[in-house]
Order: C-alpha cells, then sequence, then structure tokens
C-alpha cells in the first residue's frame, strides 16, 4: 500500500470540502471570535491594607487532560515558597470546574505534590464579575501567555511591583503565524521579571534578545531545571530477550502540532517499509485518546492514551526505543525520562537545541534534522544502538535533576525571592 496509501486510508484522512466548510462555520462563530479577548480579560481586583499579603500564581485551570510537567512545575515551585513562609494563592483564570476532591485526587497522584492543596489557597477567576480581594503589598506570577496580560493589567491596576514571569516554553511557537501567535509574543514585552524553564529555553531568549533580554542583554531573570522522574531502567527486562517495542509520543491534534507528528508517523512509516524494524517490534503511543493507527506492512500503532503516573513509569520501562519530537528550544521532559528508563530516544534538533546539547544530558537521546529523512536516520540509529545493553544502562544516569528539592534548593528559592522583590 505505501506510506500514502496509508495515511489515506487512516482515521486522519479528512475530505478537504469537509475542511472547508468546517473553517467558515468556525471563522463566523461568535463564540471562537471572542475567545482570544476572554483569555485575557483582566481581573476584577479590590486592594485593601486589610488583606494579607499574597504570592498569586495565575494559571489556566487544574484538570487531568492539562497536568503535564508544566503545572507540576508550578505547583511544585507554590509549595516550595508555601514552605518558605509566604502565603500562597493559585488564581485559575479559565473556565474550570471548582471540584476540590477531583482536584486532590488528581494532585495527590504525583511525588512531592500530595499536601499542596493544603499549603496554598486555590481561588477560580473565570467569572471576571466576582472581585478578588488583593493586598497592595501583593506579587504576581504569570505562568502562560495569556496570563501575563492578565498579571501585568493587575500590577498596574494595585501599582504592585512587575509580575514575574514562569516561562516554559516560546509560546508562540505552540501557534500559526497570526492573531494568537502575535498575541503570545506581545506578553514577552511587558515588564516583568523572566524565571525560565531550562537553560535551554533561557538560551533561546538571550540569543534573539526577547522579553527581559530585549534591551538589556543581561536582563532580571533565573533559570531551572524542571526535576524528572527519579526513574531507572528494568535492567532483567532488558536482557530477558523480551518482545522489543518503540514507544512514540503521538499527537496528531492541531494544539501539539510542536510535536511534530506528521514527521514523526511518516519518518516511522518509511522506516518499517525500509526494513529497519523487523517483524519482532511492536509499536505504541501515548500521548492523546486518539484511536489506534495503522502502520505499513499490517503493523499498528496502538494507542495508549494519557495515562496516570504509576502506569508511566512502567510504561517507559517495557520500551526500548522512543519518538518523541518537539520542534521548540525546550528539551521536553519525555525524551529525558525515555532515557533514564534505558531507551534509545529519538527528539530533533532546534534553533539552540543541537544534538550535542541533548546527548550532554543522556547519551541516550538522539537529536537529528527535524526532517522526515533526519529522524528516519534517526529511528535506524536507534535500533542499532538498542541492541547494546550495557550502553544504554550507563547512559540511563542523566546530567538532570531528578529531585524537587534539588531544582528549587534554597539557593534557587533565594533567587526567586529577588525577582519577586520580596525580602
Amino acid at each position: 500500500m505505501g506510506i500514502y496509501g496509508t495515511l489515506m486510508n487512516s482515521p486522519l484522512a479528512t475530505p478537504a470540502r469537509w475542511v472547508k466548510k468546517r473553517l467558515l462555520e468556525n471563522y463566523y462563530n461568535a463564540e471562537v471570535l471572542n475567545r482570544l479577548p476572554e483569555k485575557i480579560r483582566p481581573l476584577k481586583a479590590r486592594f485593601s491594607n486589610q488583606e494579607p499579603a499574597r504570592i498569586n500564581f495565575l494559571i489556566p485551570e487544574i484538570s487531568f487532560g492539562s497536568f503535564y510537567g508544566g503545572y507540576i512545575a508550578k505547583f511544585q515551585l507554590a509549595k516550595k515558597l508555601a514552605q518558605a513562609g509566604c502565603k500562597v494563592r493559585m488564581i485559575t483564570v479559565d473556565r474550570c470546574q471548582r471540584d476540590e476532591p477531583a482536584w486532590q485526587a488528581l494532585i495527590s497522584r504525583y511525588q512531592g505534590l500530595e499536601d499542596v492543596l493544603e499549603l496554598v489557597e486555590v481561588q477560580t477567576a473565570f467569572n471576571r464579575s466576582q472581585e478578588l480581594a488583593c493586598s497592595p503589598d501583593d506579587r504576581v506570577i504569570a505562568t502562560t501567555w495569556w496570563t501575563a496580560y492578565i498579571a501585568h493589567q493587575l500590577c498596574q491596576d494595585g501599582q504592585l511591583a512587575d509580575f514575574m514571569y514562569l516561562i516554559q516554553e516560546f509560546e508562540p511557537f505552540t501557534f500559526a503565524m497570526g492573531s494568537y501567535y502575535a498575541a503570545a509574543e506581545y506578553s514577552y514585552r511587558f515588564p516583568h521579571k523572566a524565571m525560565f524553564s531550562t537553560g535551554l529555553l533561557m538560551e533561546y531568549f538571550a540569543q534573539n534578545r526577547v522579553g527581559v533580554f530585549a534591551t538589556d542583554p543581561v536582563g532580571e531573570h533565573g533559570f531551572f531545571e524542571n526535576a524528572v522522574l527519579p526513574l531507572h531502567p528494568d535492567e532483567p527486562a532488558l536482557r530477558s530477550g523480551r518482545p522489543r517495542k518503540l514507544l512514540f509520543y503521538a499527537r496528531p491534534e492541531a494544539h501539539a502540532s510542536r510535536n511534530m507528528f506528521e514527521t514523526a508517523y511518516v519518518a516511522l512509516c518509511t522506516a518499517i517499509e525500509q526494513g529497519i524494524f523487523d517483524s519482532d517490534w511492536l509499536f505504541y503511543g501515548i500521548g492523546t485518546s486518539h484511536g489506534d493507527i495503522p502502520l505499513p506492512q499490517g503493523n499498528v500503532l496502538k494507542m495508549l492514551g494519557k495515562v496516570g503516573l504509576k502506569e508511566y513509569a512502567q510504561l517507559l520501562q517495557q520500551h526500548d526505543v522512543g519518538l518523541a519530537l518537539m520542534y521548540t528550544p525546550h528539551p521536553s521532559l519525555l525524551p529525558l525520562e525515555m532515557a533514564a528508563c534505558g531507551q534509545i530516544v529519538v527528539s530533533c534538533e532546534c534553533l539552540n537545541k543541537t544534538a550535542e546539547k541533548m546527548a550532554a544530558i543522556s547519551g541516550n537521546i538522539l537529536a537529528p534534522a527535524a526532517t522526515i529523512a533526519g529522524v528516519t536516520e534517526g529511528l535506524k540509529n536507534a535500533v542499532l544502538r538498542s541492541q547494546d545493553i550495557e550502553s544504554r544502562l550507563q547512559a540511563a544516569r542523566l546530567h538532570w535533576p531528578t529531585a524537587w528539592d534539588d531544582t528549587f534548593d534554597a539557593e534557587k528559592v533565594a533567587e526567586i525571592y529577588r525577582l519577586l522583590q520580596l525580602a
């Protein structure tokens, strides 16, 4: 059938007329047109000296569907600041059902966050008509591009110190060039202090003179390396001669376009057709609830969906090769955790994120060119290298923190205090 026959007969094939019709419907849909101003709508704040001073984290929501590495970092930092004696409040600004038992059940799955809701206050603020009680001594932390708009207005309204921007991605890269790209890019122009997720991401901002580096090559900033799970290979299973498996971070949905599903999928199909994977290999996908996806030669990418933390750790140990592309300067945490479990991981280079810098984190990570040919060659090398068990075990020891106490140690918390202009 070939790659294109496989694609056209897959659930991803969509008639062009249907796409055009949906685009026109969306263009004239008032809900869609109102979404952007709704996202950045300011909070209605009431400032009073009677209110205690808080550190306010502006977050979109709390839900299982969005609780990835970025949210873990937000809550870990909030917990650290609360433990340091600060009064911390998480404010959800998107539509979010207040369900504290569900929140507790969700967050308690993540090691180290079991008690975080006992330490921080949570307030929902999607209904902007409700007043938010604030102190003139409050501090504000934005955690996404649209919360930066809200944070900036809140600081202006209360004449507060500049907000701290917890930057976990160059977020314009999550959109096509257009309204949302422009809005996300502009968010870095507001007066702020920056705390970057990873040195690689900060390096991109510095090299391109974005945000705090736009007018000052030094800028007021810091960075942290997100702790990955303290994972390790299942050595007996690796040596047992088990069936060989590939795990693909497969995200076909449009909002995950930086994960380059099309490039990864076609490269995997090409590799199968070229005989890089023999008939013993099995193929699995995670990251979305999409149904199973056909592959050439009668193979199937069996989609496992988004799994819980315990299942996730076990799953990573059961695979030999990982395929997890990320076309942004951020290294992405999944390739690191795959590598920690002994997988040979095919990621990709992007701008200042080079193959050499990724290999410095773990020799189990390959970062070829972000093209179909490059990723196909990466898969070929990964299959060959997956046969060297000793090398995989040695490279599973990452040059990266595996505990949040190391990420947000006393020195880093003091640096964040300085950026927040706290005593």
